[in-house]
């Protein structure tokens, strides 16, 4: 699994004015050193946190969740000899979680969290989890090894030859189930890796397992606000999932497993170009035949277990898939509705831009063939069935 990525630096000033702020008589201090086990240098500038042992534990057996609150003793970075120190801890037993680049940092509360570790298998050595004991008005003493995860490399481009830059790069847990889908309507990657100029990757800190590498061709607008003072904001023409395998769907993904501490090269994706179509018109209203100017899309299988990609519907109407492989699918249109844009003031007279809905339309569902580029598709959706009737 992928370590979560804990706060990073631009919060480290909230949490120690958090901390400075709720700092209690009679706390204690935790001291330590980090080091890399596989070189046995100090880890530098690795990130320490430290987790109560009981919240931590409780997230985990409800389900996995990540914390979002700051920390107790908020969060400090080593020094060059790998040393740290985290003053003001209120009395307590905590995990200590260490974070390093390429390094595995096991967490309490997230076993799972990322769908990108499964745990160890028999016979491997079992996630170790430093903990600590911290007393009124005494120091804690602790020691902390990271062992280096598996990495895994490689190459992203089209199927003419030329690279994919500026990709996001995931990296999921292999489906037992590949059968398996998703009619979720969000699309993205797990992770924050990007191809660099020539399309490479690298993603590390792995644990040894099953994966699959993913990426996202994502087609993103940004247009104006409401207000010039608003900024800009992004509309999604649309997004494909490609994954290990030259991939579009999930369950024909070609998976690999990772050794412990493996660097895997030559996990390359490249993109079918050539067999990605276009899919484009204008949503309306089937009563009036008027164009809606809000609402979403997304393209599924034909037995809708998964989704294929999603756009937004643009103020004129409009919509724009540009990434859809060949196959049949079923197109469906979401939350189609009336809006109006509208300038509201708060306190300090800012003004600031809304949206209000006039009217909302039900849902449309239609079967498509995509064999090369569908221009100009009308698609008419029904109006909303009644409340009371949808409830009965």
């Amino acid at each position: 699994m992928r370590p979560l990525p804990l706060l990073l630096l631009p919060v480290l000033s909230l949490a120690a004015t958090a901390q400075n702020n709720s700092a209690k008589q009679g706390s204690g201090t935790v001291t330590g050193h980090v080091y890399c086990a596989d070189t046995n240098a100090p880890a530098r500038m690795a990130q320490v946190q430290l987790e109560t042992v009981k919240d931590a534990e409780q997230r985990s057996a409800i389900r996995p969740q990540p914390s979002y609150n700051l920390p107790d003793g908020g969060i400090v970075q080593t020094a060059l000899d790998g040393s740290f120190v985290i003053p003001k801890v209120p009395p307590g037993s905590y995990y200590v979680v260490a974070t390093a680049a390429g390094y595995l940092s096991p967490r309490a509360d997230a076993k799972d969290i990322d769908n990108a570790e499964s745990p160890p298998a028999a016979g491997q050595p079992p996630l170790v989890i430093p903990k600590v004991d911290v007393q009124a008005d005494q120091a804690a003493a602790i020691d902390i090894r990271l062992e280096r995860g598996a990495a895994v490399s490689g190459t992203i481009r089209f199927d003419d030859g030329s690279p994919a830059s500026g990709m996001h790069v995931g990296i999921v847990g292999s489906s037992k189930d590949k059968k398996g889908g998703t009619n979720s309507t969000d699309i993205g990657v797990q992770g924050n890796e990007i191809t660099d100029d020539l399309g490479h990757y690298r993603i590390g800190g792995l644990r040894d397992g099953e994966y699959v590498v993913q990426t996202a061709l994502i087609h993103l607008d940004l247009v104006p606000g409401a207000t010039r003072t608003n900024g800009m904001s992004g509309l999604m023409r649309s997004s494909l999932m490609i994954y290990s395998g030259d991939a579009t769907r999930k369950g024909d993904a070609v998976s690999f497993k990772l050794g412990p501490g493996e660097e895997r090269t030559g996990e390359d994706i490249t993109i079918p170009l050539s067999k990605l179509h276009s899919i484009g018109g204008v949503v309306t209203a089937a009563r009036g035949g008027h164009a809606i100017n809000s609402g979403a899309l997304n393209v599924t299988t034909s037995d809708g277990n998964e989704t294929i990609g999603i756009a937004e519907i643009a103020s004129d109407g409009s919509f724009h898939l540009e990434s859809v492989p060949e196959g049949t699918y079923k197109l469906r249109v979401l939350h189609a509705r009336d809006t109006q844009s509208q300038i509201l003031t708060a306190p300090g007279n800012v003004a600031y831009g809304s949206e209000k809905t006039l009217h909302q339309y039900g849902e449309l569902e239609q079967t498509i063939k995509v064999e090369g580029d569908i221009p100009n598709l009308v698609l008419a959706v029904p109006e909303q069935a009644k409340q009371h009737a949808a409830s009965q």
